[in-house]
């Protein structure tokens, strides 16, 4: 498997970037392959590079001492991570693991800080993805902080709702994935799971949940 230049083309955060960009890239670019539950690094490693994906889907977390995780994103087609090692030369700042087989583009760190210090047009283009994730970062923390855990979970599940109708192949979710996502814990999900099922705004058939009233189910968003 090679990269060519209309794959890098394709990935947003390159697609408006001149011709002399898009060549460099294309120079430094190493395809990587992943199986499902790979992981492609840890927290505290040094960072191999600016990953982008092609195909599949690569789940970005932090995890605590005692196993519990957080997901900061479920990172997608088209989509990037690893962005902040570039600029700082730090370890990776979370865990990066193939939620399904992948194919990626790796830059690696050390060629692509030589490209970014000769072009200033990538060097504003990766900036300004660097504050777009920050904004991000700055809302999940608003959200756990401020928001119930009801409201949270009710947004997630039209999310993965909407989601489902885009990609019908998408797995659901287990209720740990769930917890994971919304920052608690799976028992929580749980029993605010029967509550959503006692009010009808859900069904759950063997593990299966629909969504029965999706305007009550908003009401309890907190959006």
């Amino acid at each position: 498997m090679t990269i060519d230049r209309q794959q890098i083309q394709q990935i947003p955060l390159f697609a408006d970037l001149p011709d002399s960009v898009l060549e460099a890239l294309t120079h430094i670019a190493i395809p990587v392959q992943r199986r499902a539950s790979d992981i492609l690094f840890y927290k505290g490693d040094p960072a191999p590079g600016l990953y982008a994906i092609l195909h599949g889907r690569v789940k970005i977390a932090r995890e605590a001492p005692s196993g519990r995780e957080q997901v900061l994103t479920i990172a997608g087609v088209g989509q990037h991570f690893n962005t902040v090692p570039i600029f700082d030369q730090d370890p990776c700042p979370a865990n990066a693991q193939a939620v399904t087989d992948a194919d990626l583009v790796l830059f690696p760190v050390d060629a692509l800080r030589e490209v970014v210090e000769k072009q200033p047009t990538l060097a504003m283009a990766l900036l300004a993805e660097c504050c777009s994730y920050l904004r991000q970062l700055v809302s999940l923390v608003d959200d756990l902080a401020l928001t119930t855990v009801q409201g949270r979970l009710a947004r997630l599940l039209l999310s993965l709702a909407e989601e489902a109708e885009r990609n019908p192949d998408v797995s659901p979710l287990t209720q740990a994935e769930m917890a994971s996502r919304i920052g608690t814990v799976r028992e929580m999900v749980g029993r605010t799971l029967k509550v959503f099922d006692s009010l009808e705004l859900i069904s759950m058939d063997h593990g299966v949940i629909t969504i029965c009233n999706p305007t009550g189910l908003r009401e309890h968003a907190e959006y």
